[in-house]
């Protein structure tokens, strides 16, 4: 919990950016962008030693949006991968790998709350890898996840408060979550064990608890945004103080309206899969085309 606490501090902290109105010319409104985060390393006779390294990361955004009648329906589509080769290494690592598809409807029933319903799907595009060494020190890999193994739908019911499209939060009392695992990683499960909580023979899970979703974007300072994307979720049927959370914040520096210096930090906590923190870090150079 003491996770939560501080990111929601930071939350707190930037969403006092985040005070644009919104207008809108049409029913439908939609934008996006298609990016490349690229990131170099290199070393000659460096004595402090280091090694060469290249990386790069594809990225894709897009947002589409109605709203007519006191109706508000906003889909979100998401999308990233990125590799990265160290030299003398046997194998590239996957250094990023989402799918997204969030959408939420609500009916306005007052100046900033809508009654809504949401579905969320999340998953991965390649395969995933746990990396050590043999007997004779060379660089082994086990196969840890494959393409939509695993994949998470929700859906849920409830109540959504938006200031306007920069800045909402929805909060579903009433959320179902299956999640989806190739049999492939649950057959050879000892007994008692689990992969992502899914039981051994088995390829899903239900669980049905609560969902938090929170969005906030804005100006950090002139050229330089910032977006965040908050998520949590509490299982009803099993250990209902275990908060789940999903935390990705993106900064972006412009430099152009193709070129952008790009930081990349995520936060994950799920004890299906590890009962630990997990953090991503990403730092690099971007080009960026804008899909308005």
């Amino acid at each position: 919990m003491r996770y939560i606490a501080l990111i929601s501090a930071f939350i707190f902290s930037q969403t006092l950016f985040s005070q644009e109105s919104e207008t809108l010319d049409s029913l439908w409104t939609k934008r996006g962008k298609v990016g490349v985060l690229l990131n170099q390393t290199g070393f000659s006779d460096w004595v402090g030693g280091g090694t060469n390294n290249f990386s790069g990361t594809i990225k894709f955004d897009y947002e589409l949006r109605y709203r007519y009648l006191g109706w508000d329906w906003l889909t979100n589509i998401e999308s990233a991968y990125g590799m990265a080769k160290f030299k003398n290494a046997p194998f590239a690592r996957k250094i990023d790998d989402r799918i997204l598809i969030q959408s939420i409807v609500g009916k306005k029933f007052s100046k900033n709350l809508s009654f809504s319903a949401f579905f969320n799907f999340n998953s991965q595009i390649g395969n995933g890898y746990k990396y050590s060494k043999d007997n004779q020190n060379n660089e082994t890999r086990e196969l840890k996840t494959r393409i939509l193994s695993p994949s998470y739908f929700q859906l849920g019911i409830g109540f959504l408060w938006k200031k306007d499209k920069k800045l909402w939060v929805n909060y579903s009392p009433i959320a179902s979550r299956l999640i989806f695992v190739s049999k492939k990683f649950t057959n050879n499960l000892k007994d008692g064990e689990s992969y992502y909580g899914v039981s051994k023979d088995k390829g899903s899970r239900y669980e049905l608890g609560a969902n938090l979703t929170f969005h906030s974007e804005g100006k950090l300072l002139e050229n330089v945004n910032y977006r965040q994307d908050l998520k949590l979720f509490s299982n009803y049927l099993d250990n209902l103080a275990n908060v789940d959370l999903d935390y990705l914040v993106e900064i972006d520096l412009d430099v152009n309206s193709l070129l952008s210096t790009q930081l990349i930090m995520q936060f994950i906590y799920d004890d299906n899969s590890i009962a630990r923190l997990q953090i991503r870090e990403i730092i690099g150079i971007g080009v960026q085309l804008k899909l308005n």
